[in-house]
């Protein structure tokens, strides 16, 4: 379902990455105190394989200067690592409740850090161009993924305990 229809109609993808630009443009004005900063969004054609679909991407600019100070796609929006997340926490047993309430606590987490490490990507490409990449690629991406990881152990460290206590019960039954 995910690659057959929801990538290629941009769903939720087009959505997050237009409020993770206009996010970061803010977060941005903000960290420098200034309004300097503001989003475009646009859209390419992009092939996959033999397939081609409309992309949305979102650039901050910087007033005065040419070229974005970073450039959101697809691929950076974190859509995909909040349903693997939603998906480790729905596979897992344990209380409905408590899964939706780690659902609802994950996806937003995961959404305002990526905003945080979009931010300051940008910044790190404005004061350091010369660190980007590295920053872009395992630095930032450790702080999310560490997040996540540690999302999914606390949640896991929750329920441990009903499910014991289940076992117990049923255990007592006899």
């Amino acid at each position: 379902m995910y690659i057959l229809f929801l990538i290629p109609n941009e769903i939720p993808d087009a959505w997050v990455v237009k409020q993770l630009g206009s996010s970061t443009a803010q977060m941005l004005n903000l960290f420098y105190n200034t309004s300097s900063f503001e989003v475009k969004d646009t859209r390419r054609l992009k092939t996959y394989g033999k397939d081609q679909a409309w992309v949305t991407h979102s650039y901050v600019y910087q007033s005065g200067k040419q070229r974005a100070v970073i450039g959101i796609y697809q691929a950076c929006d974190g859509v995909e690592l909040m349903v693997l997340t939603a998906g480790f926490i729905v596979c897992f047993s344990g209380p409905l409740s408590l899964k939706f309430k780690y659902i609802v606590v994950g996806t937003l987490g995961l959404f305002f850090l990526n905003v945080l490490r979009c931010s300051l990507l940008a910044m790190v490409n404005l004061e350091f161009p010369q660190h980007f990449q590295f920053a872009h690629k395992y630095l930032f991406n450790l702080f999310v993924y560490g997040f996540t990881f540690l999302l999914w152990m606390n949640f896991v460290n929750r329920v441990k305990p009903v499910l014991q206590d289940k076992k117990g019960k049923a255990g007592d039954v006899q």
